[in-house]
């Protein structure tokens, strides 16, 4: 392979954000080998904030993920530094799309990289 050849690399993935929830010290570590033993997948948790987590889920599908909402949601809780309320829920289940090599729209110089999306 060339120095200058660039490989990309599709992963199966789906990103889930969990809000409703109030996130104080976190161990995140925890909650994702928790999330691992649940779903028998690779997770990572993706971004945190007071109300909300987000994370990467690996090998399974959007249908599945929403499908699981309660235990997914009970898992959590049994995370430190995670509370539940009526109001957590699954805010949003998005699958990565593929992408074929050839379909990726070119850079242009100046530009911002995700602007080059927009418009496919």
């Amino acid at each position: 392979m060339q120095e200058d050849t660039k490989v990309i690399v599709q992963v199966d993935k789906t990103v889930v954000k969990i809000t409703g929830i109030e996130v104080k010290g976190l161990n995140i570590q925890q909650l994702e080998e928790i999330l691992t033993d649940k779903l028998k997948s690779l997770i990572r948790i993706i971004g945190v904030t007071g109300t909300s987590i987000e994370m990467d889920v690996y090998g399974i599908e959007e249908e599945d993920i929403l499908r699981e909402e309660d235990g997914l949601i009970k898992a959590i809780s049994l995370a430190e530094g995670i509370s539940v309320s009526d109001v957590t829920s699954l805010s949003s289940v998005k699958k990565i799309k593929s992408v074929d090599i050839n379909s990726i729209p070119d850079y242009l110089e100046d530009g911002c990289k995700g602007e080059r999306w927009q418009n496919t």
